[in-house]
């Protein structure tokens, strides 16, 4: 079951889906154009025995950060948000855009995170030619239907479970176009390759093998810049693994939050508490 709430954080309203309480907190984060946290109901709903789903729906419902959209602010706010439902070292996971947010944090706040899930995303997206070409379509256009189809679109090799494609489009459209064009903007500003060597928190990597929004090279800088991290490739998958194949996306995850149980840096982590 998922519940629906909002959570003060830094002074905005910040609303978010989540099991109920567990040991292992994960905090879940989606990606850019309209992206909500409906992206990560399926794999909260199989999470393993003993682990808890947070995730952030940062564009409907929520308040915009105090410094305005973007993936900077989101990442202070993705820290924040565990500090205000104390939550004991808990695991990120990010999909494309939401995955730059996970690295800015995991950079700037070493000790706060228990582990950290990439999906779908990389380090750069300077002279990104599809990116580009979508944010001048965004100020020029507008946030059209047709436009957020094509979008929407790049993001899937394999069709996502029944109704959800539909569903995902009707709710971008309901996004904030400020707040998607400052966040691309910033998106595509933010180069983090030289950044990486100071994530220190266990790292997985997944990837579909089938992704054109982001091709493989962008999963291997991540692999490369991060020490001690794994990568994990979805051979049948697009750019959302958690949705186009969720057996073999949930298998690499499951294991990795296993691993994580043994891990020194979680070892004297104790139950997760949630105030209300």
């Amino acid at each position: 079951m998922l519940f629906s709430r909002s959570l003060d954080v830094d002074g905005s309203s910040v609303w978010y889906d989540s099991t109920p309480p567990a040991s292992q907190p994960i905090i879940f984060v989606h990606g850019g154009f309209g992206s909500s946290s409906d992206l990560w109901h399926l794999t909260m709903q199989n999470l393993p025995r003993g682990a808890a789903g947070y995730a952030i729906n940062n564009f409907l419902r929520s308040d915009p950060p105090p410094n305005g959209y973007s993936v900077s602010s989101f990442a202070d706010r993705l820290a924040h948000f565990a500090d205000a439902l104390a939550l004991d070292l808990p695991v990120i996971v990010g999909h494309s855009m939401g995955g730059v947010v996970c690295q800015l944090a995991a950079i700037r706040y070493p000790d706060r995170f228990g582990g950290m899930v990439l999906v779908g995303t990389g380090p750069s997206m300077r002279n990104h030619r599809v990116g580009q070409q979508l944010l001048d379509r965004l100020r020029t256009d507008g946030f059209t239907l047709d436009l957020m189809r094509e979008v929407s679109a790049y993001w899937f090799h394999q069709s996502p479970p029944g109704g959800f494609f539909d569903a995902y489009v009707a709710r971008a459209m309901m996004a904030p176009l400020n707040a998607m064009i400052d966040v691309q903007a910033s998106l595509l500003e933010t180069d983090l390759v030289k950044e990486l060597g100071r994530i220190t928190c266990p790292t997985l990597i997944v990837h579909g093998a089938h992704d054109v929004g982001r091709p493989i090279e962008h999963a291997n800088a991540l692999q490369s810049g991060i020490a001690g991290s794994r990568l994990h490739v979805c051979t049948e998958s697009g750019h959302s693994p958690m949705l186009e194949t969720p057996g073999d996306f949930d298998a690499a995850f499951h294991d990795f939050l296993k691993s994580l149980q043994s891990s020194p840096r979680n070892a004297h982590s104790g139950s997760a508490t949630e105030r209300t």
